[in-house]
């Protein structure tokens, strides 16, 4: 039996007791993610999820749209030790200097980190300078930042002053936004 690339994720909601109006919204995510254009063209997008089961149903959705068209996707979780795992990341990657002589171009895939948001402020500067350097000449990977905090996320690719500035689009939802731990209205509600 061949799933289809939206039935994936119906079937993480339902374990994960989603709520019926969040399919909509996962929905829109995933086509965004995966236009019509993609994979030849994907702009880096981040992404804020309000809460773990909502991140294991956007994957799901995005795994099952990408698989379609050809691509695979891997997830790398940095919530445990997001430095760390960032720098292992890097090192995967070519850089400026592309791949060295002979070595076989690997098939596009996406690259999801969970746990980027983790990665905002000044005591985390030393990994994120080596990434961007990396990251930005990489064409292997179609990238995904993900977190539960939009702020976070939209101040590490917002801000001027930090070397992510402009490096990834902005695929969250506003209601997600809101959602979001560290939105002035989330804590008001608190």
């Amino acid at each position: 039996m061949v799933i289809g690339p939206m039935v994936m994720y119906r079937m993480v909601a339902q374990q994960t007791s989603l709520p019926p109006e969040t399919d909509a919204l996962i929905e829109q995510v995933a086509g965004e993610f995966v236009h019509r254009l993609f994979p030849s063209f994907r702009m880096p997008a981040f992404l804020a999820c309000p809460d773990a089961a909502c991140t294991q149903a956007v994957l799901a959705a995005i795994e099952q749209a990408a698989a379609a068209k050809g691509v695979a996707t891997e997830v790398v979780d940095l919530r445990s030790a997001p430095a760390e795992r960032l720098a292992r990341v890097t090192a995967r990657l070519g850089g400026f200097h592309g791949r060295p002589d002979g070595q076989e171009v690997p098939a596009v895939r996406v690259l999801a980190l969970d746990g980027f948001d983790l990665l905002e402020g000044e005591d985390n500067d030393a990994p994120i300078y080596p990434f961007r350097s990396q990251f930005q000449f990489d064409e292997d990977y179609r990238w995904l930042f993900l977190g539960r905090n939009w702020q976070r996320l939209r101040r590490l690719f917002g801000s001027y002053r930090l070397p992510l500035y402009h490096a990834a689009s902005d695929l969250t939802p506003e209601s997600w936004r809101i959602a979001s731990p560290a939105s002035p209205s989330a804590r008001k509600a608190r």
